[in-house]
């Protein structure tokens, strides 16, 4: 299955909050049990570092930034990422993925896409 295509708007300054469903195209939930979530944020594809890399809260206090898989929904992950991180983001436009990895190791991109930053007027 190829990945999804979804374009967003992150505002600078401000908590960015996005829950993520994993189902199949025809409706059905794929649960993310046994696996691992990531995404990082590019100015550009071939840019050599990423402008945030988030990863998955290990459990043991929930970092600002971070993918948490809901334990009661199995196919349900949030992003989470903090004003402080949108904060520091200086890009108008950049482009984004997102993965998951199973125990064994295989790698699925489930979205990718654009990701535009609304610039924060109003600051510290």
């Amino acid at each position: 299955m190829a990945a999804g295509i979804y374009n967003f708007t992150i505002e600078q300054g401000t908590t960015f909050k996005r829950t993520f469903k994993y189902k199949t195209s025809t409706g059905t939930a794929i649960s993310l049990e046994d696996h691992a979530v990531r995404m990082q944020i590019r100015k550009t594809v071939e840019s050599s570092s990423p402008e945030l890399t988030v990863t998955e809260s290990d459990g043991n206090g929930t970092p600002a930034t971070s993918f948490n898989v809901s334990t009661t929904v199995p196919n349900e992950f949030e992003l989470t990422i903090s004003k402080e991180d949108t904060s520091a983001m200086s890009f108008n436009t950049a482009v984004y993925d997102i993965e998951i990895q199973d125990a064994s190791g295989v790698v699925t991109r489930l979205l990718q896409g654009k990701i535009k930053l609304s610039k924060e007027v109003t600051r510290d």
